[in-house]
């Protein structure tokens, strides 16, 4: 697995999909299981080199390369930690669900199968300064209970098993959040299918997976 051209092709697919802009947005994703590679300050994650790449570790602040780490490398490093199946993280600022991130609208995911099956439900992160300990801390307690994350007025962040999934889980979420927000612009009421089916769908889904 070459995750340098991984997290590249990630970036590439933020941006062609609006789910980043200028230079908003880090990635990252684990190399060894102390180890992982972020993106660089200041990066542009549709166009990213190998020196946009920067190796840091785990189990202490310390990172190598000529330039320095995303200023949310905490973020990540702290969602590693309290996270042992995460294997890559996504910051990024979709249109869609940084505004609901920026209001009190809520996010259900028992509204069709695709968000119930990759975002479970969505946790909002209290807003906290960007690249901050609290806010990794707030992040990292909240990704324990979700891997869809909103963080009030700043954007989304998601983890997964893989970078693949990580993205499908942020571009699920976007997809979500603009249903929600085109209805309430229309006054349209969306049919919830409630907490009883969502735990029988997470249940079917074992059984056709052969999970149960």
């Amino acid at each position: 697995m070459d995750v340098r051209q991984d997290i590249r092709r990630c970036g590439r697919m933020l941006l062609e999909r609006r789910l980043v802009w200028g230079h908003s947005g880090n990635i990252s994703a684990k190399t060894e299981p102390n180890a992982f590679l972020i993106t660089a300050s200041g990066a542009d994650l549709g166009a990213l080199h190998d020196e946009d790449l920067v190796l840091c570790q785990i189990d202490k602040d310390s990172w190598e390369g000529d330039k320095h780490p995303s200023i949310e490398r905490g973020l990540h490093q702290s969602i590693y930690q309290a996270c042992k199946r995460a294997a890559a993280v996504v910051h990024s600022q979709p249109f869609y669900s940084t505004l609901v991130a920026c209001s009190d609208i809520a996010v259900r995911t028992d509204l069709f199968p695709e968000a119930m099956a990759y975002l479970g439900r969505v946790e909002r992160v209290p807003y906290y300064h960007a690249g901050s300990h609290e806010l990794a801390e707030a992040t990292a307690a909240k990704a324990q209970a979700s891997q869809a994350l909103l963080l009030e007025n700043h954007g989304v962040v998601c983890w997964g098993s893989s970078l693949d999934a990580t993205f499908l889980r942020t571009e699920t979420l976007e997809f979500l959040c603009r249903l929600v927000v085109v209805s309430c612009a229309n006054g349209i009421s969306l049919n919830y299918l409630g907490d009883d089916v969502m735990e029988d769908f997470g249940q079917h889904l074992r059984r056709i997976s052969g999970l149960s």
